[in-house]
């Protein structure tokens, strides 16, 4: 009997060293494979350096590291260094307010001007909730900036600047992203806390999660293993030179951090940290725009489901991607994707970049990720049979909408005109056009993109 219960346990721990090795061996296949989805995005898009890590039901299954910190002295990324975030500072002021909302010191259906008397009379419909989702219309203050080529002193001089500025469209029809919104959100919180938004970061944010490396500086702060930030200029890879945004700012620009720290943010708050679960349920609902289409931010958080997952999340100054993807049916089953870059050699969208790892970390889950991977990926190669398998199986799963599946194809093409230069696109304007003869704005695109080459 003894021998027998001898080789009973001597079964069981082989058992489970296989057990461990073939998870190991899976894990590292995983890794190896993401790692070479990041190296061709480097090749393909002149990604200059990538901080990517992805959580799996809160749990790590991938980090990595490939490219440059500073290019022009041969650093290389490695997992300490710290990225310019940029507007995903926006998703801290949301969180910020949704705890106003969850305490009752905030409604979201109040007009601003209840709680800013001072703005101008003009903004008395536009709500705490069309600011949050990008729906209110008042005018951009940036846009303004940017032709003056300077701040003015503080918020309220931005306000009265606007006083008689038009309307960006009309309040409640469109998904309009503006940052004079998440500025009037500053001013509401800080009227309420009684405290600088920078303090109340710290105070709410911060410290309590513990953030080491996760903060506000302006772009002239020299901060110790802080990437080097570039842009592209036609293709060529050149120093970016940061926008040096004012502290009033702050609640939706300026930010820097990791990845390690910004899943820990978004973590936090999926797991209640900040407000009740129950009530960001409620949070992550869509505003409905005028017409009764679904708008594109709910409570400030990009949103979009696909492949069966509602995508909360929110773009950094088109480098940085933090996205979180729960399963409609189960909020259990999710995965969260911090994917970090400084700069390339054109201007890639982070949404293609997302979807290129998830087409590897879960094809058979992210099947439309997957989808647009591959159809990239044949378009560059111009392999006309990969791409016509492509359309026939987004047909197939758009249930031969074809409206939806020309749109597929749009922003195919338009990814990479943006994301690997003009020249590399044509192929797939071309494709559209065959693919949907009769339509106009595919033919002006494809004419447009060609007129372009000839410049």
């Amino acid at each position: 009997m003894k021998c027998f219960s001898r080789l009973l346990l001597s079964c069981l721990l082989s058992f489970w060293v296989c057990q461990a090795q073939a998870e190991s061996s899976s894990d590292s296949s995983l890794s190896l494979s993401v790692d070479k989805q990041l190296v061709k995005n480097a090749n393909r898009f002149g990604v200059v350096g990538q901080s990517v890590l992805i959580l799996k039901n809160h749990h790590p299954i991938y980090r990595g590291v490939q490219g440059y910190a500073n290019k022009e002295l041969s650093v290389k990324v490695t997992p300490e260094h710290i990225f310019p975030s940029y507007s995903v500072a926006k998703l801290f002021t949301s969180v910020l307010v949704m705890q106003l909302v969850q305490s009752g010191e905030v409604d979201l259906q109040h007009s601003i001007r209840d709680y800013l008397a001072y703005l101008p009379q003009s903004w008395q419909n536009v709500t705490v909730a069309h600011l949050l989702n990008h729906t209110s219309g008042v005018p951009r203050y940036f846009d303004a900036v940017m032709q003056r080529g300077s701040f003015l002193a503080d918020k309220k001089a931005v306000y009265s600047s606007l006083e008689q500025a038009p309307a960006h469209f009309k309040m409640g029809t469109e998904n309009h992203y503006n940052n004079t919104n998440f500025l009037l959100l500053a001013s509401l919180l800080e009227l309420k806390t009684k405290k600088s938004y920078k303090q109340l970061v710290d105070d709410v944010i911060v410290k309590p999660l513990a953030l080491q490396n996760t903060g506000h500086a302006s772009a002239r702060t020299v901060r110790h293993n802080m990437v080097s930030s570039y842009q592209g200029a036609n293709g060529v890879i050149i120093k970016n030179l940061d926008i040096d945004w004012p502290e009033y700012s702050f609640a939706h620009s300026a930010l820097y951090s990791t990845p390690e720290e910004l899943a820990t943010f978004i973590t936090a708050l999926i797991k209640g940290k900040f407000v009740k679960p129950e009530l960001l349920k409620t949070y992550f609902n869509p505003m409905m725009l005028s017409d009764g289409t679904s708008g594109t931010y709910a409570f400030g958080f990009e949103y979009s489901v696909e492949d069966n997952f509602i995508r909360v999340g929110h773009d950094g100054g088109n480098r940085v991607k933090l996205r979180h993807y729960y399963n409609v049916e189960n909020a259990a089953d999710n995965y969260t994707l911090v994917y970090m870059t400084n700069g390339n050699a054109n201007d890639v969208w982070t949404d293609v970049l997302a979807d290129s790892v998830m087409s590897v970390i879960a094809p058979e889950t992210f099947k439309m990720a997957t989808l647009k991977e591959q159809f990239v990926e044949a378009a560059l190669a111009n392999n006309i049979r990969v791409m016509n398998d492509v359309y026939d199986a987004v047909k197939a799963m758009k249930g031969n909408d074809m409206a939806a599946v020309g749109q597929f194809l749009l922003y195919r093409a338009y990814s990479l005109r943006y994301g690997s230069g003009v020249a590399s696109s044509v192929g797939t304007f071309e494709f559209l056009v065959e693919k949907f003869p009769a339509s106009e704005n595919a033919q002006q695109s494809l004419n447009q993109i060609k007129q372009l080459l000839t410049e």
